[in-house]
């Protein structure tokens, strides 16, 4: 008998017995996530001390020259301006990502990898290729050309590297386009934040060293509303390019299209990212402003396809958890619940009043929910084979220990959103006028002879 069929046996008997329960630090340790983020964390904090002491201290060339360093006081201000523009980004993204919600752990080790090791190894390789790139003829392109040819492969292959990792560290977890493209977007943002505090910070050294301009800080809002706003949307949408083609070749059978999918994808990335840094560096403000508009169309359409994808996993996971329902695994009830994207945030809205607790596990029951109808859908278009099954039980098993057990919230129905207040018994007010020594209790009527035996009786109490 081959795996599938006992799968399928067990699966036609009733669910399997419950799996063997770990502590929490044995779970732990057989985590992936937990060792990648061990050996990222310590890496991203020697990133950030290097950048740091890359840029503070001024440089002092042959001839005399001498570039200006980066204060403290101008990092400052300039993680200040910067830190609006990536709270936004990142809020946005963290919501597209409500459907499969990624632990909060690896948005945080997406961001930091776009913000520490992504900016870090674009730096030393753009400086080094700028170097080749440079020459001792009088040309005024010659500034423009590592901006144009070098950074837009590697930054973008910087930005993308997380990408890989997780998916094959974290395989099950990423399941659909938004997740890709969430964790995609927090790389980017990641990225933006370190890169426009390096700029804004450099615009408030020069500024401020300079006597013909009288404010420096007028200076430096202008060069934030240009990169902060205007400009925001460049770096993640040249990474969504990238993450799409990602999620295309997960999602398809053919070994060619696996290959040339991401590839593609990031091809047109770095494409994108050419154009861009070539019309800016080239081009005055006034001469922009019909490729920004085209731009701006572009995202755009990004922005309603993504918002189509909304809809059509909201429909996935009705589907597929249909499925189970009319094999007799889930209620239609349940089904209502978990597929439909608004009774999803009631019902959450409903746990956060209950407690951290009660909230946690509702979110973990959405999630388990959620990891089901999308593994269900892959087992469906073939991409995922029997071992699913067994996979699908375990969820199955957990969904009811979370939903009948009481430790999530499974129904909103019939509650209220603020639950009714537990009332304390009303203590009997001292009689006699003066409190009473010691522990309050409540007030009995005294015994009465002949009573129970030792309470006044005759016989004494029984031992």
């Amino acid at each position: 008998m081959t795996t599938a069929d006992a799968s399928r046996d067990r699966w036609l008997n009733g669910l399997p017995e419950e799996p063997v329960k770990r502590r929490w630090y044995s779970r732990l340790l057989r985590s992936p996530l937990f060792w990648l983020a061990v050996v990222l964390i310590p890496f991203y904090a020697y990133c950030l001390v290097d950048q740091y002491w890359l840029l503070s201290p001024s440089e002092t060339f042959e001839d005399g020259s001498m570039t200006l360093g980066i204060s403290n006081e101008a990092f400052r201000r300039a993680a200040f301006y910067a830190m609006w523009t990536a709270m936004a980004y990142s809020a946005l993204f963290i919501w597209l990502d409500r459907f499969r919600t990624s632990n909060p752990l690896v948005w945080l080790l997406t961001f930091g990898w776009g913000a520490c090791a992504a900016t870090w190894f674009s730096i030393y390789v753009n400086s080094w290729a700028g170097e080749m790139m440079a020459t001792t003829e009088a040309n005024s392109d010659s500034g423009s050309r590592a901006a144009v040819f070098s950074a837009p492969f590697v930054e973008e292959f910087a930005k993308a590297t997380i990408l890989i990792l997780l998916v094959v560290l974290w395989r099950n977890k990423v399941v659909s386009r938004l997740s890709m493209v969430a964790l995609a977007g927090l790389s980017a943002v990641g990225f933006a934040f370190t890169e426009n505090i390096i700029y804004y910070s450099r615009v408030w050294m020069q500024a401020t060293h300079d006597i013909t301009i009288a404010d420096p800080e007028a200076t430096m809002v202008q060069l934030v509303m240009l990169r902060g706003v205007y400009t925001s949307f460049g770096h993640p949408l040249f990474t969504i390019l990238t993450a799409s083609g990602l999620v295309i070749g997960l999602g398809a059978r053919s070994k060619i299209v696996r290959v040339l999918a991401p590839l593609g994808g990031f091809m047109l990335a770095c494409a994108g990212h050419m154009l861009f840094n070539g019309l800016s560096s080239t081009n005055s403000t006034s001469a922009l402003m019909f490729p920004y508009y085209l731009a701006l169309a572009l995202v755009a359409v990004i922005v309603i396809s993504l918002i189509v994808s909304v809809v059509g996993n909201g429909q996935i996971l009705k589907a597929r958890l249909g499925d189970y329902q009319r094999a007799g695994w889930l209620t239609p009830r349940q089904v209502e619940l978990y597929g439909g994207p608004l009774r999803r945030i009631k019902l959450i809205w409903f746990s956060i009043f209950r407690g951290p607790r009660v909230w946690w596990q509702t979110t973990r029951l959405l999630r388990r929910a959620t990891e089901l109808a999308y593994l269900r859908n892959s087992m469906a278009r073939g991409t995922v084979a029997g071992p699913g099954d067994d996979r699908a039980h375990e969820l199955i098993t957990e969904i009811n220990q979370l939903a009948v057990g009481g430790k999530a919230l499974s129904d909103y129905r019939g509650l209220k959103v603020l639950p009714p207040r537990r009332r304390r018994r009303a203590v009997p007010p001292p009689t006699g006028g003066h409190l009473p020594q010691g522990q309050l209790t409540d007030a009995y009527p005294p015994p009465v002879a002949p009573g129970p035996a030792g309470v006044g009786g005759n016989w004494p109490a029984p031992r």
